[in-house]
């Protein structure tokens, strides 16, 4: 689609967890590869448990993301936790997507999908503590309410229990947490204060089973002596200070790839989401794990050791991007203009040694007369591609205007080699700057340190948005101070403001200058004739008369009143009295067109002298008045004479 020359999948995805995320990536760059697809992810953030503002602005990829022009899409539904959102991704896909949709991690009767075979994994798990355990009375602590591998998995634990005649009571065995360690403490009280303690507690996940062993650990509580506690997920590198999890290993690769795989198969096959069809189910086995917390397995002798040495590195990793992160923080948001941006992103480039190719593309609201562009705070249906990383090389700031469904103009298109992209939307509060979009190195994954990039990259451009609004102001209050209000020319001020700069050089050069004072004829009578409007009017039409008979290097004013200055720099006699005429005869067309039931007319006097050292702008000034009044003086005479 970036180029229109090979098919693009787009894979919907709000970063779940490591696992998880990383076998989506290792699988995408393999069968991209091997399939011959361009992949876009459209990677979101949040869970559901943050419920801040920055999250709720994500929702807003399912509308940006060009739905329509995608030859496919892989999603991952039960990843986007934060309420709306599932509903939100699955009504854009329903209402815009044409091409085939699979589903992975996520069992659905509207979409073909792939996902783990609950019946053959947690089934199990549960088996093992009923029979091999010989257990009678075990609690699940669940996800929160809706969350999809959480109802899944508790409705297999209960028919599990059934078929062993075990009744389950809702309100005494089951606990609705938050898929996090969080919620721990209050599972903690709900099973064991007050009530009959469970003697094992089936987690929904690993991260609720580390945090309730916690919680128990420091209520004195053993595990696996005092009670059993098991998980699913099988994550690795969280239980250091916990037992070993009994636990369930998801295939997700397996899932990713059958996922991937039948996609390629139904674009090859020409079908299409809306043309209807029986939905493929395709089920994944997981793999049940033996640990510490049911007593049926050791930890590893050398586990300690390793899992230290692991993160001992990792927190190198994370000391060193901590460091990257603040040094890019203070050179992005010094950046008063894109350029300053460009400069702070091309400088910073040797702290993300992992990327290949970036592209930073800005919504685009219009541009001005010069061709200047104007980049928006909503998104547009046009964006500019404002800086280009490519190979590991500045690219420059490309400035190249493209439809922002296409996404990337086609400078980012590879001939020789299908590419996966991941696209992130930068904003802030509720303004959508543009989007983000990287190329890994191979073999290479992506980390939270992007996100947290992507939000800086975020507040940089929030901050030169709100440069370029004071700047705007300032240059309108500025322009109003300026500007006569009802001729929209200079006022007093105004020409001072552009005559004073090169005043001192005209001088110096011995220019000849032109000064053309003007005044209306008869304003008085025409207000109490015809009321102050029509004396409005009348000065209006002077100054129309002045701009459109106005040299490209004059600059003419409104002084106050009924009085006009036109100030013409190197310019001669010849040339001023030109400009006098034209002023006449565009003054009496003006007059011939309003056909007012009054003539406006007005005194102009001309000084064109050579200026020397110490002459000055008021000098001048009061010469070509001298002239004016003079002028008007002889006009006043003619006037009285016709009254007679």
């Amino acid at each position: 689609m970036i180029a229109g020359k090979r098919k693009t999948i787009g894979v919907f995805l709000c970063k779940a967890y490591a696992v998880f995320d990383n076998a989506v990536y290792r699988v995408l760059e393999e069968l991209s590869r091997k399939l011959d697809y361009d992949v876009v992810v459209f990677s979101t953030v949040g869970y559901f448990a943050s419920q801040n503002e920055y999250d709720a602005q994500e929702r807003r990829m399912f509308s940006f993301a060009p739905i329509e022009e995608l030859d496919g899409i892989l999603m991952a539904p039960d990843t986007y936790e934060i309420e709306g959102f599932r509903e939100a991704l699955l009504d854009e896909i329903r209402s815009r997507a044409t091409c085939p949709v699979v589903a992975v991690r996520h069992v659905s009767d509207e979409f073909d999908c792939t996902y783990t075979d609950e019946e053959n994994t947690i089934r199990p798990l549960i088996r093992h503590l009923l029979d091999d355990h010989d257990l009678t009375r075990i609690a699940f602590l669940a996800g929160y309410h809706g969350h999809p591998d959480s109802e899944f998995r508790l409705a297999a634990f209960r028919r599990e229990m059934a078929d062993h005649g075990i009744e389950v009571d809702d309100q005494r065995d089951v606990f609705y947490g938050n898929m996090w360690y969080t919620c721990s403490e209050d599972a903690y009280r709900h099973f064991f204060v007050n009530s009959e303690a469970p003697q094992a507690v089936v987690c929904a996940n690993d991260f609720m089973a580390v945090g309730l062993e916690r919680e128990l650990s420091r209520h004195g509580l053993k595990v696996p002596d005092d009670v059993i506690i098991t998980g699913y997920d099988n994550i690795p590198d969280i239980t250091l200070d916990c037992s070993t999890l009994t636990t369930v290993e998801q295939d997700f690769e397996s899932m990713i790839h059958k996922g991937f795989e039948e996609l390629d198969r139904q674009i090859r096959a020409g079908d299409s989401f809306v043309r209807p069809h029986d939905v493929r189910r395709i089920p994944v086995p997981g793999k049940l794990i033996f640990g510490e917390s049911c007593g049926c397995s050791e930890r590893p002798q050398n586990q300690f050791r390793e899992l230290s040495i692991l993160r001992s590195a990792e927190a190198d990793r994370l000391g060193n991007r901590e460091v990257n992160m603040t040094y890019f923080t203070i050179e992005t948001s010094a950046a008063e203009t894109i350029e300053e941006l460009h400069a702070a992103l091309d400088k910073k480039k040797a702290d993300t040694p992992m990327i290949r190719d970036f592209y930073l593309c800005l919504f685009e609201e219009s541009r001005k007369a010069d061709g200047e562009r104007i980049f928006a705070e909503q998104m547009t249906d046009t964006a500019c591609l404002v800086h280009s990383l490519r190979d590991k090389q500045d690219n420059g700031m490309p400035m190249i205007s493209f439809n922002r469904r296409d996404l990337l103009p086609q400078m980012a298109e590879r001939a020789d080699e299908p590419q996966v992209f991941y696209l992130t939307l930068l904003h802030q509060r509720e303004f959508n700057y543009g989007y983000a979009v990287f190329h890994y190195d191979s073999g290479e994954l992506p980390t939270t340190f992007f996100q947290h990039w992507s939000v800086t990259l975020s507040g940089a451009l929030r901050n030169i948005h709100n440069r370029d609004e004071l700047r705007r102001l300032y240059e309108e209050r500025r322009l109003s101070s300026i500007t006569d209000v009802l001729t929209r020319l200079d006022n007093r001020r105004g020409i001072m403001e552009k005559v004073e700069p090169q005043w001192n050089t005209l001088c110096m050069e011995r220019a000849t200058v032109g000064f053309i004072s003007f005044d209306l004829d008869n304003l008085k009578g025409v207000n109490d004739t015809y009321g102050h409007q029509a004396g409005d009017f009348a000065i209006r039409l002077i100054a129309e008369a002045i701009r459109g008979s106005l040299p490209k290097n004059g600059i003419g004013a409104r002084m106050g009143g009924d009085e006009f200055l036109v100030f013409i720099p190197r310019t001669s006699e010849m040339d001023t009295k030109r400009f006098v005429r034209s002023f006449e005869r565009t003054l009496q067309d003006l007059n011939r067109r309003e056909d007012r039931s009054f003539e406006v007319s007005a005194s102009c006097g001309a000084y064109v002298t050579s200026l020397e050292d110490g002459m000055t702008f008021e000098d001048c000034l009061h010469h070509s008045d001298k002239m004016m009044y003079q002028v008007k003086e002889k006009h006043r005479e003619a006037r009285r004479l016709q009254c007679r």
